[in-house]
């Protein structure tokens, strides 16, 4: 890798203003450092690595993109790792950007501000200190490609001509895509322009210019739109994988991990929250027909498994099913909550929950699914209250998992 960028250093400017895809640079710019970067990374299926030094006239700003195909597979919109190179050929960039384009045909004039104003929130979130959380400089005039480029970056490295080493290249690569990891699974979606606007709009709620509303108010909109919705059986091709549960502590990018109470959000997504919340339900009503029939003790009770909360959500609870308890079959109450999240973070409960487990508390059970846009999605179960095992917002009733391991319930046990 170090004599390779090295060799597009050297010989960049002397290269004509036309691309001339037959010449060794570009070979070595477009296809061989990016397939030595991918087999660095250990060939990852979700990774795309391409090069670039422009379509037909040759760009200032040659370029390397590393893509997470979940999120992007276009350098003019997400969040990617870029090797971005300065337009005098002094030395060059490995930074964590956004797709600058995405952001023009979206905000205009205000193009700049919002992409900034993105990109401060996340490297807020950014505490290794191997990269810089300052602004790049790639020469650029200002309002050229370069300049937006600049714009959209949220963190960087710089490595001046032959001034680095193979080592520092690779320690720092994979140090950038742990860090690229570790924001995308905290992303509750993949449409990255949901992932904008959730950040967008936190913001605006701390100017005070937002519409948070109460929780009553947010419960009966998404009750409206999930009765307009109805419950379609959908097709499920994923199977319920049983974990420890592990919860995200840090903290970190709760702008867009948790769900903003606003009305303009629920009016909008209750319909996809609905869908998303149904194949939940799905998913734990086969788990659950299939684990009584496979016990001895509770087979025959495999055919009077219901689901309630097709019918009304007035009882705090989704499922009707049965387990054994202290050597007895009885009826047990589920609730499942369900998130596209890749990781356990927070979500919302209701009044009317709170007081069933209260009421039921021995036979109340939460199951937790996520990951649900996987094939595999993660899934733990607890017993008991709910303001027992989970810690609640008094405001957004945002419930967190506060347990330990030992407290994990398995219905393997």
């Amino acid at each position: 890798m170090e004599k390779l960028f090295q060799n597009i250093l050297n010989g960049y400017l002397s290269l004509s203003n036309k691309v001339d895809n037959t010449s060794a640079l570009y070979k070595e710019l477009v296809r061989e450092l990016p397939k030595e970067i991918l087999l660095n990374l250990g060939q990852r299926k979700e990774l795309l690595v391409k090069g670039s030094m422009g379509q037909g006239n040759k760009t200032d700003y040659p370029w390397i993109s590393i893509l997470n195909k979940n999120i992007t597979n276009s350098t003019q919109n997400g969040i990617y790792v870029c090797y971005l190179f300065r337009s005098d050929m002094q030395g060059f960039y490995l930074v964590l950007m956004q797709g600058i384009t995405y952001f023009e045909k979206t905000y205009g004039r205000r193009k700049y501000k919002v992409a900034e104003l993105v990109s401060n929130y996340i490297k807020s979130e950014i505490s290794d200190d191997r990269f810089s959380k300052e602004q790049i400089d790639l020469k650029a005039k200002k309002a050229s490609l370069g300049y937006g480029y600049e714009k959209t970056t949220i963190i960087s490295k710089y490595y001046p001509s032959k001034g680095f080493d193979e080592k520092e290249l690779l320690n720092d690569l994979s140090g950038m895509v742990k860090i690229y990891d570790f924001i995308i699974n905290h992303f509750k979606t993949n449409k990255y322009d949901e992932i904008i606007e959730n950040i967008l709009e936190y913001e605006r709620l701390i100017n005070g210019n937002g519409l948070l509303i109460d929780i009553d108010t947010a419960e009966k909109d998404i009750k409206d739109c999930i009765d307009e919705e109805g419950t379609t059986p959908y097709d499920l091709n994923r199977k319920l994988n049983e974990v420890q549960p592990k919860v995200d502590r840090s903290q970190k990018f709760e702008r867009i991990t948790s769900p903003i109470p606003r009305k303009i959000d629920y009016l909008k997504k209750a319909k996809e929250d609905a869908k998303i919340g149904l194949i939940g339900e799905q998913l734990v009503l086969e788990y659950e027909k299939d684990r009584l029939a496979k016990d001895d003790m509770l087979s025959e009770y495999a055919d009077k498994i219901e689901w309630i909360s097709t019918k009304s959500d007035y009882y705090g609870y989704d499922i009707k099913s049965y387990d054994i308890i202290d050597g007895v079959v009885k009826e047990i109450h589920i609730e499942v909550k369900t998130t596209q999240s890749k990781i356990d973070t927070k979500f919302q409960v209701s009044k009317g929950e709170i007081e069933a487990s209260k009421k039921d508390k021995e036979t109340y059970f939460v199951y937790r699914l996520y990951n649900v846009n996987s094939t595999d999605v993660s899934f733990y179960r607890v017993n008991g209250e709910i303001e027992d095992n989970f810690e609640l917002d008094p405001i957004t009733f945002l419930a967190t998992y506060k347990g330990n391991s030992s407290d994990f319930i398995s219905s393997k046990s």
